[in-house]
């Protein structure tokens, strides 16, 4: 983990509210694992006051680039969102724990595939996942599934789709895809019998029904979670969800990524 100040490359709108940013990061694109995160402050102020915590889309780790999806889901995005080409933004990582790749997981179930399942800005962290899958000698056989509430916040889907064997498509109004929920577009894969273990990354609700399904499937399941935090490296708690069996977990520190029996899912969508 390093604390870097680095110079904003780009910044693009991909999407209404969403933006791409690539990042000059050397240090960290050389290091960062696929669901880890930054944690981004604007130097020399306090607006916004915390840092923000970004997942990590894409890692060039040969120009040492690092390509962040930010949504502006309130003032502090978008000031940052609103940072022109050549600003200096401070970077603290890489931080909390990867995604496990297929071959290191234990009780793995005995299908040949991989399937991914992302909802909304949650595509990033399986963009990063899909593509180091890319590089390694056994490369699974990558099926992956998005979903959003119009066709216009399918953000970043060619990056997914240009990374996977197969790839699939729901809307909630049915501008593109199918029509329905991306939940319903993962029952008809696992029916396939073919999945070794399932990547989620998206809306607690999905997550949670994503988590289920594997269960009841018997298909090893790790969700990502995108949660509001303070300090990033696990003191302050801000970010803490329920564990299973009690306890809780810090999604800075401990994930953002979870095996997904690790959960407490009833808590988590109690409210």
């Amino acid at each position: 983990m390093v604390s870097l100040e680095c110079e904003l490359l780009s910044n693009q709108l991909v999407a209404p509210g969403h933006h791409v940013m690539q990042v000059a990061a050397p240090e960290i694109a050389r290091e960062v694992l696929p669901g880890q995160f930054v944690h981004l402050r604007i130097p020399r102020t306090m607006d916004p006051l915390l840092r923000r915590p970004l997942s990590v889309m894409l890692a060039d780790r040969v120009h040492g680039h690092l390509r962040l999806l930010v949504r502006a889901a309130g003032r502090g995005t978008e000031i940052i969102v609103g940072l022109p080409p050549h600003a200096g933004v401070e970077l603290l990582g890489p931080l909390g724990s990867p995604f496990p790749m297929p071959d290191a997981i234990d009780g793995a179930a005995t299908g040949t595939d991989v399937l991914m399942v992302a909802g909304g800005v949650g595509v990033a962290p399986l963009v990063c996942l899909a593509d180091a899958m890319r590089g390694i000698d056994d490369t699974p056989y990558i099926r992956s599934m998005f979903g959003a509430s119009t066709e216009d916040m399918l953000v970043c889907w060619t990056e997914l789709a240009a990374r996977s064997d197969e790839f699939y498509v729901a809307t909630d109004d049915g501008s593109a895809g199918e029509h329905g929920l991306i939940t319903d577009v993962l029952a008809a894969q696992l029916k396939r019998g073919q999945a070794r273990v399932v990547y989620g990354c998206g809306p607690t609700a999905m997550m949670a029904q994503v988590a289920r399904m594997c269960a009841e499937a018997g298909v090893a399941c790790y969700c990502s979670f995108e949660q509001r935090m303070g300090c990033g490296v696990g003191a302050c708690l801000s970010c803490a969800i329920g564990a299973a069996g009690g306890g809780y977990l810090r999604v800075c520190k401990d994930g953002p990524v979870f095996r997904a029996d690790a959960v407490d899912w009833e808590a988590m969508t109690s409210d």
